[in-house]
């Protein structure tokens, strides 16, 4: 143990430089925190696996303010902080208001976190191990396994985000190469850049030896024993992991069913495959054995159902999940794919399935809306879910180094050169060509001969009524002719030439592109551009039309005979004029819209700002009902 100075220090700072209340680390899990803590803690444990399951524990405390180390210190420091904040945001006056009251009070909440079957943080404090990377370095992450789940060093700031203090300790025991057991613990304050009298100092601080804010080695009676992973120099063989200790944590209501749901819902392909267990305050259990009811559990569903893509969510993790179980309804298929190596599939039919592709890595949910060609139009297949995984260690490094931050995407322009780009993007795409194959083998819809047109019936009608009447009989024509009136309806103004061309959707279609000014693309599948070379006008007629607005993926949804519901994606930026037209054997016609929840109406059609590649869906009344097909017309304005 040493027997250097122990206490906080944030270091001078010579360059005049100020570090702001925003520290981007922690900004990047703002809007739910809690779940962002749950994903990140649970990833740096795994990817620091050992021998067996790894267990996380985590675990809410009380701990006396003063029994912090250095305390008053810390409260100065956070007093020079609430001071310089004067001339930041009113969210920085606010945070450090609220942690200098925390500080006021005689107890405060300690959330502990520890992991168990794991390596720890491999020392010394030096650059190059990941130690150092996780505690001093910035914008670097040391994994010890190039398939690890994290690659960012990003995550390292999720226990700060939930924080009242922004202050966390680390204590950790790790196995030198020489087989001797070694623990560091270090605590770190990120805040911001603060006058000490004349002396400017830095927004991060280091509580630890002062001498260059270096951990504490082995164990202290100088720290409390909550603070330290071994409380004594025997137990450190039996210590190894690290333990996490956020002061000040912000103990929000359902907080055990956020971080539970956070843990479930992104691991549990990990603990399906016995890799991980998750205990939180003792309240949930997650293992192979408990995993399965977490997930069908409607109390836990209610309690998360507010927060953002819930409960849905929670539910296509479950159906992922049953994927994932020895099933006879599961069928499996496994691949060689290029530069990925041996890929698997774990395809579950049902009714009432999202018909959503699942992507896992090492047991971690990465996503199931990858935006890859062939994964997004499902509208013709089985209700499914399929799971998906890269088995090969090559194929699973390549896809780990495509991943953004967050990882919950494969982003091939991450990769360094254009030949490993190109590299990743070829891969990608063939793994979506089978994973397209193998859905289309197993849930598509046969095509059948024969199909019923009930829409059609009034103008073929039989009198015998469906299924009556011999199919081959004919009718004698010289037979009984009832002849009655018929109202004459005066004819809608058609829609002729290159306007009649560039309608870009009909209803209930999942257009792949939108039309151009050559005409859109319009009708069942694809669009792109229409083949109609475009009307001429009459010779009185001197003005030209407005350039056709192009757009992808439009829907028209019938929702009632005058209500429709309409789903575009815009192609740039702009204002545009959208009309409805009544498709027609040779022409089209126009249906003038009433009312619209988006933009303005005016003469029938519906004026609209929009941005390129914003999607969009509004809900129209029509001036008159109407139950046939559409089409969706849009202007350049």
């Amino acid at each position: 143990m040493t027997t250097k100075k122990l206490g906080w220090s944030h270091p001078i700072d010579e360059s005049d430089q100020w570090d702001g209340f925003n520290e981007p680390g922690i900004e990047h899990f703002a809007g739910n925190p809690v779940r962002h803590l749950a994903r990140e803690v649970n990833q740096n444990s795994l990817d620091s696996a050992d021998d067996g399951t790894v267990r996380v524990e985590m675990k809410l405390s009380y701990a006396e303010v003063k029994s912090i180390p250095d305390f008053e210190q810390l409260k100065k420091t956070i007093k020079l902080c609430k001071d310089a904040a004067s001339k930041e945001s009113s969210k920085a006056q606010q945070f450090f208001q609220g942690a200098h009251e925390e500080l006021a009070k005689s107890k405060i909440y300690v959330l502990e976190i520890s992991d168990f079957n794991t390596r720890g943080m491999r020392g010394p404090c030096e650059n190059g191990t990941p130690y150092y990377a996780f505690m001093k370095a910035k914008g670097q992450s040391k994994k010890e396994s190039a398939t690890a789940t994290g690659s960012f060093g990003i995550g390292k700031f999720a226990p700060y985000s939930v924080s009242k203090l922004r202050t966390v300790f680390v204590s950790t025991v790790y196995e030198e190469t020489s087989g001797a057991y070694r623990q560091l613990t270090q605590g770190k304050s990120i805040l911001m850049s603060h006058d000490d009298g004349k002396k400017r100092r830095q927004g991060t601080g280091f509580w630890g030896n002062t001498e260059k804010c270096q951990p504490v080695e082995g164990v202290s009676k100088e720290m409390p024993a909550w603070l330290q992973r071994a409380r004594t120099e025997a137990a450190l063989k039996k210590s190894k992991g690290t333990q996490l200790s956020i002061l000040g944590f912000d103990n929000v209501a359902g907080w055990r069913e956020n971080l539970a749901t956070s843990v479930a819902e992104n691991f549990f392909g990990a603990i399906h495959e016995g890799k991980l267990e998750v205990n939180i305050d003792g309240r949930y259990s997650l293992d192979k054995t408990t995993i399965s009811a977490f997930l069908r559990n409607k109390t836990i569903r209610e309690a998360v159902e507010k927060h953002k893509n819930e409960p849905e969510q929670f539910d296509n993790c479950g159906y992922y999940l049953e994927a994932l179980q020895d099933n006879p309804e599961v069928i499996v298929e496994e691949s060689e794919v290029l530069h990925l190596g041996l890929c698997q599939i774990r395809i579950l039919l049902r009714e009432g399935l999202p018909k959503k592709v699942c992507m896992l890595r090492n047991g971690m949910f990465i996503s199931d809306s990858l935006a890859l060609p062939g994964l997004k139009n499902f509208s013709d297949f089985k209700e499914f879910i399929a799971v998906v995984e890269c088995k090969n260690k090559k194929g699973i490094e390549l896809l780990r180094s495509m991943e953004p931050p967050r990882h919950d995407d494969f982003e091939p322009e991450r990769l360094a050169t254009k030949d490993e780009q190109n590299k990743g993007g070829m891969a990608l795409n063939k793994l979506a060509a089978w994973i397209r194959n193998m859905l289309k083998r197993h849930a598509k819809n046969p095509v059948t001969e024969t199909t019923s047109l009930d829409e059609l019936k009034e103008y073929f009608a039989d009198e015998e009524g469906e299924g009556g009447g011999k199919g081959t009989a004919e009718v004698d024509p010289s037979g009984k002719i009832i002849i009655r009136a018929k109202r004459i309806v005066p004819k809608k103004e058609a829609i002729q030439g290159e306007e009649a061309e560039s309608a870009i959707g009909n209803d209930g279609e999942e257009a792949e592109g939108g039309g151009g000014n050559d005409g859109g693309g319009g009708g069942d599948g694809s669009g792109g551009k229409g083949a109609g070379a475009g009307g001429v006008g009459g010779a009185d007629d001197a003005r030209k039309p407005s350039p056709i607005a192009a757009f992808d993926n439009v829907r028209a949804i019938v929702k009632s005979p005058t209500t429709r519901r309409i789903f575009l994606t815009p192609m740039a930026r702009g204002k545009i004029s959208v009309a409805l037209l009544e498709v027609g054997a040779d022409s089209d016609y126009h249906i003038a819209v009433k009312t619209s929840s988006l933009g303005e109406v005016a003469d029938g059609k519906i004026t609209i700002d929009v941005k390129p590649k914003e999607r969009i869906d509004f809900e129209v009344t029509l001036s008159e009902a109407f139950n046939g097909a559409i089409k969706v017309l849009a202007h350049e304005v």
